[in-house]
């Protein structure tokens, strides 16, 4: 399933024509986030003409958080990338990357008109949907973002047929705590922002879209992993020596 998620959307016209595309291109579930607007408005009806009741069904929610309770990925759709974030998805590789999420809820996370997602909403979301556009003047139209992107997905028809099943969200999250855990008992967050390097975790291997089996197997490896390394704590605080001071 695929739910579209609009962050503070200003225009009310937008919403009605983003309604009428979901109809178009068969997605139903509309969510938004403190809306600056009135999405049942006179204006929001009539352009999304047969849409209206996508609108009228319309979840409205206070956070983004709220939004993506119960969904399995969600892929903020911006074009801000940095040393901690990158481009996961780029539209036309949709089918692709997505294929092992096709039994998943999706959530399609797209930003306010005038300056789209914040830094920390961005965070927030699994991965990194880019539309591909002109470096000239690559910001486009909230409404016509949203086409696109439906479009595409639905022109692309989940193509990978037979590519595997990615694990449920909650086991996961059991791998990636485990990872995170691992590297707190080596203490390598002392020197690394342990929340940026946990959401660059989390994108990289939502793109490797683990299968349950994979995602049980980095889960014991790395619980082994921190096992050993707890047994070695112990034994050099038997033995009175320091692992950061004593040991050449």
């Amino acid at each position: 399933m695929i739910s579209v998620v609009l962050v503070e959307p200003e225009g009310d016209m937008n919403i009605g024509m983003i309604a009428r595309s979901m109809m178009n291109m068969d997605v139903e579930r509309l969510v938004l986030v403190s809306p600056q607007t009135n999405h049942l408005s006179e204006n929001a009806l009539s352009f999304a003409v047969h849409a209206k009741p996508i609108l009228q069904k319309a979840e409205v929610v206070s956070t983004l958080k709220e939004a993506l309770v119960g969904v399995d990925v969600s892929l903020a759709v911006t074009r801000r990338i940095g040393q901690w974030r990158q481009k996961d998805v780029v539209l036309p590789e949709w089918s692709l990357v997505m294929a092992p999420y096709r039994e998943r809820h999706i959530a399609l996370v797209f930003g306010r008109e005038k300056s789209g997602l914040t830094n920390e909403e961005i965070t927030t979301c699994d991965m990194i949907l880019t539309i591909p556009s002109s470096e000239a003047f690559p910001s486009l139209n909230l409404a016509q973002a949203v086409m696109t992107v439906l479009y595409e997905i639905y022109r692309s028809q989940w193509k990978e047929q037979n590519a595997h099943h990615a694990v449920e969200r909650k086991e996961f999250e059991a791998m990636l705590s485990m990872i995170i855990e691992t590297l707190e008992t080596m203490g390598y967050f002392k020197t690394v922002p342990r929340e940026r390097l946990e959401a660059y975790l989390r994108k990289l291997l939502y793109r490797m879209a683990p299968d349950e089996n994979s995602a049980l197997i980095v889960k014991n490896l790395f619980r082994r992993i921190q096992g050993r390394l707890m047994a070695y704590q112990k034994a050099l605080e038997k033995s009175g020596l320091s692992r950061e001071k004593d040991l050449p």
